[in-house]
């Protein structure tokens, strides 16, 4: 049975150790259920006219929140894929 979650807990202390937002139950695949919120916060850093570095640091900490088991350099090219549009170098 999964365990129910509470914020309090998650903003105090961080979230339970074996608690995967992205993996509802242990046998389904894991999602990008996080992208939305990635991506928000990408995008509402923009429109307040922050850098765009500024704004890739902040989607791509939400990212590494949802998923701290992801190398940092599959993050940074997942993150990128998500938020960045145009020519990437």
């Amino acid at each position: 049975m999964r365990k129910r979650f509470s914020l309090r807990t998650t903003l105090t202390t961080g979230p339970e150790p074996d608690w995967d937002p992205c993996r509802p139950a242990p046998d389904e695949p894991v999602r990008d259920c996080c992208r939305p919120a990635v991506v928000r916060a990408y995008r509402e850093m923009r429109e307040k006219s922050q850098p765009e570095r500024f704004a890739y640091e902040a989607a791509l900490t939400v990212y590494r929140w949802h998923h701290p088991e992801v190398p940092a350099p599959m993050a940074q090219q997942v993150v990128s894929g998500w938020v960045w549009t145009g020519t990437r170098h």
